[in-house]
């Protein structure tokens, strides 16, 4: 009977011993984000929101318009060790002060966002907020929570015209959670300074937005509504700490001269 015990004892330990040696050696990998899709689906997915939204809106063509903000995505993306996408950019003929990331890499900058930024960093800041959008994969995490995955994949193998307009709507109009939009910030702000660009620059365009939302301005600010600004989220981008020898490398070009490209 003391044998049995002591046998059963032992085997206890072994097992223990065996599971410590396990969970000791055991390699953690990041879980992979639940939400998430290949890319070659996001691209195909991509395709049918784009062609959407193509024909929903209205474009600037404007070749030196898009040389300035590809000036301006170069010198992130060359301070980006490295992404998924090659960036895509949209330049949308509309008053509104706003600008949103769909899918594989795709921006779209009203022409309204061009006219209210103050200068080339300014806006630096912003498509930096939204690569950390893209590269964070929000926007799939966002079309999954709200109708799911198995809808997003019948969607994908259907191409249903009516449900990719309602996917391209949804894309439009329904918010990032506070988690992302603090996930983007935090990106931006960390790639803005990379690229010799001020972090604090955010703090200040989010202010200048809430000052005139609260102003007694008829215009509907859109960046306030699908980026809400907490003072959490401004006073981390204006309390970012920058060594004493920090020097911002501005981006040559003229703003002014920009902004006339759009009339």
């Amino acid at each position: 009977m003391r044998w049995s015990a002591l046998k059963e004892l032992a085997i206890l330990i072994a097992i223990f011993v065996a599971l410590w040696a396990g969970f000791s050696y055991y390699n953690y990998e990041k879980i992979e984000n639940p939400f998430s899709i290949s890319l070659e689906k996001e691209a195909e997915l991509s395709d049918f929101i784009n062609k959407h939204l193509m024909t929903d809106f209205e474009f600037v063509q404007n070749q030196s318009l898009d040389s300035s903000i590809q000036i301006i995505s170069d010198r992130l993306l060359s301070n980006l060790d490295s992404s998924q996408y090659e960036y895509k950019f949209h330049i949308v003929d509309e008053s509104e002060a706003n600008a949103f990331t769909t899918l594989n890499g795709n921006i779209y900058i009203f022409s309204g966002l061009i006219r209210e930024v103050s200068s080339a960093e300014e806006l630096a800041l912003i498509l930096a907020h939204e690569f950390g959008h893209a590269e964070n994969k929000h926007v799939v995490e966002k079309l999954v929570k709200t109708i799911g995955m198995e809808a997003l994949f019948s969607i994908l193998t259907g191409g249903d015209p009516v449900l990719i307009s309602e996917i391209s709507k949804l894309t439009l109009s329904t918010s990032f959670d506070r988690m992302n939009e603090e996930e983007a910030d935090d990106f931006a702000l960390s790639l803005a300074y990379s690229s010799q660009i001020n972090p604090r620059r955010l703090a200040q365009f989010f202010l200048k937005m809430k000052a005139k939302d609260q102003s007694a301005l008829q215009e509907k600010l859109e960046f306030i509504s699908t980026h809400p600004m907490s003072n959490d989220r401004i006073k981390k981008s204006s309390d970012y700490k920058l060594p004493d020898d920090f020097e911002e490398m501005p981006i040559p070009l003229d703003w002014e001269e920009v902004k006339s490209y759009l009339n």
